[in-house]
């Protein structure tokens, strides 16, 4: 493929995604991206080895 039909396919995508871009429909992220509620959350930072949500949201920062 020569190399200026290539930079104008690419143009073609950009311009595309920016079109599509104004009517929010192909930008937004689906449901299944979303993090889901508190108590998956919780658990996935759990298997993590990381502390459960609800500790981390009630330890305070350090003194400054």
């Amino acid at each position: 493929m020569g190399e200026e039909k290539e930079m104008r396919i690419i143009a073609a995508v950009i311009s595309s995604v920016l079109l599509e871009n104004e009517f929010g429909e192909s930008i937004e992220p689906s449901i299944g991206r979303d993090e889901g509620n508190s108590w998956s959350i919780s658990h996935r930072r759990m298997a993590l080895g990381k502390a459960p949500l609800m500790k981390a949201r009630t330890v305070r920062s350090t003194k400054r």
